[in-house]
Formats: C-alpha cells, sequence, structure tokens
C-alpha cells in the first residue's frame, strides 16, 4: 500500500480521485489542502486515510509516502521542493513547469532528495495510446506519413490560468502539451516546427486560446496538431488519426476503442475502459518506485515536451518556422 497524498483539492482531484478507483487496494490515499475542512470532505468522498490543512502538514506525515501535485503551474517548483525535501516520491502534474530553469531545477531537487518523479502525463496511459504506439512499432500500417490531433472545448479558464505568466502561457503549455507528448511517443524527436495562434475567442485569458501547429521529422512525416478553447459549448471529440505508408488508425482520446484500417479490411477494436489513463498510470508511478527506476513519464521526459511547447511560442512570435535542435 503506498501512501499518496493529493496535493490541492480542486476539482481535478476529484477526477484523479475517481480515475484510480480500480488502485484503491494499493493506495491509501490522502488529502491536502489550505482549508482543512475543504480536504475532510474529500477524504470523506472517497474514504480516504486522512486529511491535512496545509502541505507542510502532509509533507511531514510518515504515513505519507507520495504526493501527487495537483497545484497551479507556478508553484509546482516550490511544492516538488517541499515534497522532495521531506523525502516523498512526487507525481506532479504536467507542465513539469513553465521553463526549461524552473523544469531543470525540479529534476535536480527531485535527484538529490533520491526520490522519484513522474510527470502526470496520463494520456499516454490510455488504452487507444498504447495499442496505436503497438501497432505502429509492429509496422502493421507501414512507416508514418501523417499524425493528425484535433480538440475544440469549451473550457473556461478562470483564475491563475487567466495570467500568462502563472500560466506558462495559453491552451497549449496547459492541455495541448499531451498532444506533443504524443507526438513525440509515437514519432520521436522532430526536427522543426511552424505554429500559429488563432484569433481570440477568450477576451479574459492573457495566453492564446487556440493553437495550429505542424511538425516535421526527419523521416518527412508530419504532425498536425489543432488544439483550441472555443466560444461555444458543445465539446467536439477530441479526434487522433494516424496515417501510415499501408493503412490508417483512429481513435477519440478518452474512449475505448480504436479504429484500424489496412489495405481492404477494417476494423473497430474495443479496447479497456480505463478511459483517461490515471489508473494505468498511477500504476506506473508505484511499479517505478518499487523497482528503483525511472517511470516512462520521468522528469526529463517531462520537460521534453516543454521544450517544444516553447519551441511552439518561439515560432508563433516569430511567425516562422523554427528548427527544433
Amino acid at each position: 500500500m503506498l501512501g499518496l497524498c493529493i496535493v490541492g483539492c480542486g476539482s481535478f482531484a476529484r477526477t484523479f480521485a475517481q480515475g484510480i478507483a480500480p488502485l484503491r487496494d494499493r493506495v491509501n490515499l490522502f488529502f491536502a489542502s489550505r482549508d482543512l475542512l475543504r480536504a475532510q470532505e474529500y477524504s470523506d468522498e472517497f474514504s480516504g486515510a486522512g486529511a491535512f490543512g496545509s502541505y507542510e502538514t502532509a509533507a511531514a506525515a510518515p504515513q505519507v509516502e507520495a504526493m501527487y501535485l495537483c497545484t497551479p503551474h507556478y508553484l509546482h517548483l516550490e511544492h516538488v521542493r517541499l515534497a522532495a525535501g521531506a523525502g516523498k516520491h512526487i507525481l506532479v502534474e504536467k507542465p513539469i513547469a513553465r521553463t526549461l530553469v524552473e523544469g531543470s531545477q525540479i529534476i535536480d531537487a527531485a535527484q538529490q532528495a533520491g526520490v522519484t518523479l513522474m510527470v502526470a502525463e496520463n494520456y499516454r496511459f490510455m488504452a487507444p495510446v498504447q495499442e496505436c504506439r503497438r501497432l505502429v512499432e509492429s509496422g502493421a500500417i507501414g512507416d508514418v506519413r501523417l499524425i493528425q490531433l484535433q480538440e475544440e472545448s469549451p473550457f473556461r479558464p478562470a483564475g491563475w490560468r487567466n495570467l500568462q505568466d502563472l500560466n506558462g502561457g495559453g491552451v497549449l503549455i496547459d492541455g495541448g502539451i499531451h498532444k506533443i507528448h504524443f507526438l513525440r511517443y509515437l514519432a520521436g524527436e522532430p526536427c522543426s516546427i511552424y505554429a500559429a495562434a488563432l484569433p481570440k475567442a477568450l477576451n479574459d485569458l492573457e495566453g492564446e486560446d487556440g493553437v495550429v501547429l505542424i511538425v516535421r521529422w526527419d523521416s518527412g512525416a508530419v504532425g498536425l496538431i489543432n488544439h483550441s478553447w472555443v466560444a461555444s459549448s458543445q465539446p467536439s471529440p477530441p479526434l487522433v488519426s494516424v496515417s501510415g505508408t499501408k493503412g490508417q488508425l483512429t481513435f477519440a482520446a478518452g474512449e475505448a476503442w480504436l479504429r484500424v484500417e489496412i489495405g481492404d479490411s477494417a476494423e473497430t477494436k474495443s479496447l479497456p475502459p480505463d478511459n483517461s489513463g490515471l489508473t494505468a498510470m498511477v500504476q506506473e508511478f508505484i511499479n517505478s518506485i518499487l523497482e528503483k527506476r525511472e517511470p516512462a513519464t520521468s522528469g526529463t521526459e517531462g520537460l521534453k515536451d516543454l521544450a517544444l511547447v516553447l519551441k511552439t511560442y518561439e515560432s508563433i512570435d516569430l511567425s516562422t518556422q523554427v528548427p527544433v535542435p
């Protein structure tokens, strides 16, 4: 049983607690908030093992062995240092940080403390993503030619998310980074990127609320992301397609199916219903701790995702294609 404390009792803390329900025989779940009553309400709702009225108290508690940092981007470094200083393993929400300097300091803090650091990139652990990767690696669709990801969501950012300095940017660093990771996970590191921000629909947001970007790999393959927060109230499904020289794979992120089309054959595969990928992600976190190894979405992986996000912002600012070192 891993003593895992959720730090920050916002709306996603509820999503996280619900998402890892199948693992409750392996996880003692604690909750920490600056409001003890709120932490206690979450603990009661999810049959938690305890609640704390401050992050410092949670870090000092011997029954807490790991901390899930579900806090604003600008506080990640501070809270990683708190957890690492107390010898706790760390699962930190994406993005790992707002800047590469902050991200490197986060990695250093974990390494110096000798604790496991994992970035909570749940997209990678979704069943369709895993099956898509397996089929691509097997050569089932031939050489990858084009990867497309599209999502237009009626999300309404509030508070710190509206402030570019605190968020680190806008929609791309916040939600689009999942798609950046998918491109890297499926096809490796790209060699160039070109991006453009869309005209604003959400006037309160300082950062971008929509972005289209194109990456290219040395192989000639192309990746395309269209990710936006929109003014409408009806979400469109986040669609993903991977086209190869022999076939195509299609799925909707968060759903348990994958469409496989190869030559004249077509099949829609039903997949395990871990739609959010949270159960598999936390299982990997637990395994990496027990096996004393780097997790699949290590701090280094998180830093590479962030580097591509920042290169995208550079391309937007310069209105030109930029190379990716």
